[in-house]
């Protein structure tokens, strides 16, 4: 793993007011977007989600297995790819990235949970944003 790791605490409201607080988190979004666009030309492609999944989730990820991996791709993309051309554009990066930064914080719930993130993962800026909230 190439990328710089922390421990970090979150629970359900770290990122629920991460992603209620438009501002920050589509900046962040813009920001995971320009590093997912591998190719630089306004869309993100399967290969691009596959390869940027440790900036989306907890780094459980690694321990799925590639059938795992490719039904959650499979499932990404036919959700939010609506023009079915095999990538997202910026739009609906945004719309998947808020639907699945939602369901991670219904999944942690209101008691705090211990999780390794890499430093620039989404679960990680929501970690920031409430720190920097005091």
């Amino acid at each position: 793993m190439s990328q710089k790791t922390s421990v970090a605490v979150l629970n359900e409201s770290t990122v629920n007011d991460f992603v209620q607080d438009s501002d920050a988190f589509e900046k962040c979004v813009d920001e995971q977007f320009k590093m997912f666009d591998s190719k630089g030309i306004g869309a993100v492609s399967r290969a691009d989600i596959r390869r940027g999944y440790g900036r989306l989730m907890a780094l459980e990820y690694e321990k799925q297995s590639e059938e795992e991996i490719n039904s959650l791709n499979d499932s990404i993309f036919e959700r939010f790819d609506e023009e079915r051309n095999g990538t997202l554009s910026r739009e609906q990066f945004r719309r998947f990235m808020k639907e699945l930064m939602l369901a991670m914080a219904r999944s942690f719930g209101d008691v705090p949970v211990q999780v390794a993130l890499e430093h620039d993962s989404m679960l990680m800026k929501a970690v920031e944003h409430e720190l920097s909230r005091g």
